[in-house]
């Protein structure tokens, strides 16, 4: 059986505090409501993974639309991504 996803964007910005604190803050213009905030990247990527899932669930239960603006984007099957790295050289 193929699991089927909705593609969206999200952006994660790596932001620095005054104290010189690192955190990483994912947003979506496409996701309404998507905003989460976490130590690490990988961690800020699954957390925001698992709000979406919530912010669906949410949205189903109440039989609003999905909350999820993908202008001429369909539920895809998902076999490989690319993920652009920024490492400090």
């Amino acid at each position: 059986m193929t699991t089927m996803y909705i593609t969206a964007n999200i952006k994660i910005e790596r932001m620095e505090e005054e104290e010189g604190k690192v955190y990483y803050l994912a947003t979506s213009d496409e996701i309404q409501g998507l905003t989460v905030q976490a130590d690490t990247l990988s961690e800020c990527i699954e957390i925001a993974e698992e709000s979406i899932k919530e912010l669906i669930d949410i949205h189903k239960k109440l039989g609003n639309p999905i909350p999820i603006h993908t202008t001429g984007k369909e539920i895809v099957e998902v076999k490989n991504f690319t993920i652009p790295l920024a490492v400090p050289a």
